[in-house]
């Protein structure tokens, strides 16, 4: 096998510039997730609402990482058909695996078109996070209106964060990185 020739595909379409960004993000959301339990130590409402955004912030940054991870696999089954030019777009990889009335940031899509085999508690932790890339991360309700009143009805509760997602999350990505070596 001529491993260089997949150092050859367009970086929009590598699977390396998706592992790269996951984990910068991964990174990026541990500081984040550190800074804000040291903010919320502080009794202030100020201080409240700053450690809210860095937790939500944390959250968005490890719900993008392990969609970012996903796709890097995704796009590493989908290698030399990127290569032969069967694949020539990051849309034409899209619809190898999205459906049609979905966002493209469905984890399960892509996992279950590839057939990525994942344990119980690696799903548990997808559960987790899902909803943050579609909405969680960026707005305070969904775009669904059953859901929006049952979040006003009961309260606002679209995955935890936890400081053992940290390590979970690592895990998570060195399992795929090490399924992706050439």
């Amino acid at each position: 096998m001529n491993i260089k020739k997949y150092y050859e595909i367009r970086s929009s379409l590598s699977w390396l510039t998706y592992e790269e960004h996951a984990l910068s993000l991964k990174l990026a959301a541990d500081d984040s997730f550190e800074k804000g339990k040291e903010v919320m130590q502080i009794r202030d409402q100020n201080e409240r609402i700053h450690a809210l955004g860095l937790f939500r912030g944390s959250m968005l940054m490890y719900a993008v990482s392990l969609e970012l991870i996903l796709k890097a696999r995704a796009l590493f089954e989908e290698k030399d058909n990127i290569l032969n030019g069967r694949i020539s777009s990051f849309k034409e990889f899209m619809n190898q695996w999205k459906s049609k009335n979905t966002d493209g940031h469905g984890y399960m899509e892509i996992v279950n078109h590839y057939k990525i085999e994942l344990s119980e508690k690696e799903i548990e932790l997808l559960n987790n996070f899902q909803s943050y890339t579609s909405w969680a991360g960026r707005f305070p309700f969904p775009k669904k209106e059953d859901e929006i009143t049952e979040m006003e009805k009961y309260g606002r509760v679209s995955g935890t964060s936890k400081t053992r997602h940290k390590q979970e999350i690592q895990v998570f990505l060195d399992k795929q990185m090490a399924a992706m070596k050439i």
